[in-house]
């Protein structure tokens, strides 16, 4: 064996014997592709946070859009009764009212509505000739219950009755949030609705409120003192809370439970145990205050279950499964390279020892 062979072959052995085990590169190799594989899984689970959170954003929002809307869409009916009733001369008979109420359709166009009613304003020194023409055509009529304030707001007429006939003749001075309301829809000449009542046609006494618009004798008016001088009654609509909500914001077609409150009384809550779609532990939360015609709703609305489902998203768990699979394959191949290495080595260093 020449000198210049034996140095060659011991130049390749620890060549060989330098590869039979791993190095810095390859533990770097494998490192840096675990780090990409992470950076991978992070951003994606973000991205998808952000789009999830986009998503119940909007899914808030339009809640609390579709009931001003909604309560916008019945001020006008509303302020469609007072035009009717001053297109007749400032008042309106029991007969016209219904042809009237019948020609909006309200079960099929206004769901969550219970109708619309006429209010009239009556002073003290001219109840009797107001019973007396009411009495004409409906001798049972009577205007109730008593109460100690020097005016009476009594419920004329209401469509569709047969729903509604305990509300008829019933006076909104009786009660504190029905007559404050009242009084100031009359001096605002603005729609105006009530604080939390329960309605007497509301067999199951949920929360409720009434809506009202005022209307005036002549044309325009100037200031507080004219339309309190020459005020007539109010157009009027009763609403169960439950019912104006499942007709606006069906709950089958969201993914948000909501609770609306009025100051400290719950109006309407579907963040509660007994909930089918409640979710204990909300992905999300989101709350609004609206100042709705003299009152402050404040709507708290939470993802519900069905929200956490439909967007549960499987993308940053696969991503971080696959990078995490490669890097094992990566530090395997590594592995086998640097135990055929050795094996070489362990070979070539036996030939030469012979």
């Amino acid at each position: 064996m020449t000198a210049a062979f034996a140095d060659d072959l011991l130049n390749k052995k620890q060549s060989i014997k330098r590869s039979a085990r791993l190095h810095w590169i390859h533990w770097f190799v494998v490192g840096f592709s675990l780090f990409l594989t992470l950076m991978a899984w992070s951003i994606s689970k973000q991205a998808i946070k952000e789009k999830v959170a986009i998503q119940f954003d909007r899914q808030a929002v339009q809640a609390a859009e579709l009931i001003t809307e909604r309560m916008r869409k019945y001020e006008d009916v509303l302020w469609g009764g007072v035009a009717a009733i001053q297109a007749l001369g400032g008042d309106v008979s029991v007969r016209d009212w219904r042809i009237y109420a019948d020609s909006l359709r309200i079960e099929d166009k206004y769901p969550g509505i219970n109708g619309i009613g006429v209010i009239h304003f009556v002073p003290p020194d001219e109840m009797k000739a107001y019973l007396a023409e009411q009495r004409l055509y409906r001798p049972n009529y009577s205007v109730h219950p008593p109460h100690n304030r020097n005016e009476f707001w009594p419920i004329t007429y209401i469509e569709p009755v047969a729903v509604n006939s305990a509300a008829v003749g019933l006076d909104m001075a009786h009660e504190a949030n029905r007559y404050l309301a009242a009084v100031s829809a009359r001096d605002t000449g603005a729609a105006r609705i009530t604080g939390p009542i329960t309605l007497v046609q509301d067999a199951n006494k949920t929360p409720g409120f009434l809506f009202y618009a005022p209307y005036y004798e002549g044309g325009a008016l100037n200031g507080e003192a004219e339309r309190k001088r020459r005020f007539s009654g109010l157009v009027y609509a009763p609403f169960v809370v439950k019912k104006l909500l499942e007709g606006t914001l069906a709950k089958d077609k969201r993914l948000v439970g909501i609770r609306i409150t009025d100051g400290d009384l719950v109006l309407y809550d579907e963040n509660r145990v007994d909930v089918e779609d409640y979710d204990p532990d909300p992905l999300y939360r989101k709350t609004f205050e609206l100042d709705l015609y003299g009152r402050t709703w404040a709507l708290d609305i939470r993802s519900a279950l069905s929200f956490r489902q439909a967007t549960k998203a499987n993308e940053p768990i696969v991503i971080l499964a696959g990078g995490i699979f490669i890097d094992a394959l990566l530090l395997t191949l590594f592995i086998l390279l640097a135990d055929s290495n050795r094996r070489a080595f362990d070979f070539i260093n036996k030939i030469a020892t012979e």
